[in-house]
This record gives structure tokens, sequence and C-alpha cells, in this order.
């Protein structure tokens, strides 16, 4: 086995992942915790301590509190300059920034798997009698959009449905099952020669 081989092979894998992924990133970034929850989780610090028995109890409803609950959110109040609550609301920053993350997963999910099936198809029918070094380029292509279709895969599993996940694993199985058999298929044909 040629060591040069083996490199290019896996050279080509692991930078067509990296481009697959930063374009990803590129054309549709993920979406951040800070566009979403702007405030800080922590309250500044005053230059005065706050004395409790001056502040007023603000009582939350239940309606309110259900209602909120019934959201996702949580009861957030707001202050006033002496650090006492004046008002409350319901913030619901973390329920929408975790629907979107989600929906992001799911599309980087089906773009990653859609140019994964273009690099093992590509890789696989990459004329390898032309020039034998179509063949590496060709495996690293299909190794390549292995690795792709696992990342992929992993990194949005949870956020696909729960009937969803064996389908796509069953596919993913197929897939490799037929790259195998065909690659294999040919390096046998290739020794009998």
């Amino acid at each position: 086995m040629d060591i040069r081989k083996i490199i290019i092979i896996f050279v080509v894998a692991i930078l067509f992942s990296i481009f697959v992924f930063s374009t990803i990133e590129a054309v549709y970034p993920e979406p951040k915790w800070d566009d979403f929850c702007n405030k800080s989780p922590f309250m500044p610090l005053l230059e005065k301590p706050v004395e409790p028995d001056k502040c007023t109890n603000i009582n939350v409803s239940k309606e309110d509190a259900e209602s909120c609950a019934e959201k996702k959110g949580y009861i957030e109040y707001e202050r006033g300059q002496n650090g006492c609550a004046i008002s409350y609301y319901c913030e619901t920053c973390q329920e929408e920034y975790e629907s979107k993350s989600e929906t992001h997963n799911v599309y980087v999910f089906y773009i990653s798997a859609f140019f994964a099936l273009i690099a093992v198809f590509l890789g696989l029918y990459l004329p390898a009698g032309k020039n034998p070094l179509n063949e590496w380029i060709g495996t690293g292509l299909m190794l390549g959009g292995t690795f792709v279709l696992f990342f992929g895969t992993l990194r949005s599993f949870q956020s696909l449905d729960r009937y969803v996940r064996p389908i796509v694993i069953l596919i993913e199985l197929l897939i490799v099952i037929f790259i195998s058999y065909r690659k294999i298929g040919n390096l046998r044909k290739k020794k009998l020669e």
C-alpha cells in the first residue's frame, strides 16, 4: 500500500468535510443565544446596597404564572435603580433560541446529507481507468462524504423526529453497505484481472 495514497485520501476527506460545514456556516449561520436573550443573566452591581425592607413585594398572579409556563418561559422582574422589582413579565427568549437552534440543526442535516451523497456518488463514478489518481480522489470523496453524513447526523440527531431517526440511520447504513460492495467488488475484479 502506497503511503501517499492514504495521505491523499485522508486529506481529501478531511478538507471536503471542513469545506461543507464551513460553507453551511457561511450561508446559514447558527443562531446565537445573545440574539434572543440580550440581557445578562446576572444582576448588575448596584452602587448602594438594596434594602429589602424598603422594597414592595410584587406578587405574580397564578394565571400569569401558568400562562408563562405554557409558553415555556419564566417570570422575570424589571428592577428599579435601587434594585427592587417594579414589574414582571414572561421571558421566553430561551425557548425561542432552542426552537430556532433545533430548526437550524435539522436544516444543517439536510444540507450536509445532500453534499455527502453528491460526494459519495461522485467518488463512486469517478473514472479510475483514465487516471489512477482518480481512484485516490474518489476514495477520498467517498470517505469525506461519509464523514459529513456522520457528523451532520450526529449534530442534528436530537432535533430529528423520533420516527425519522431510525429511518435516517437505516438509509445511512444502506449507503455504507452499498459503497462497501461497490468498492470491494471493484477491487476484487481488479485483482482477478
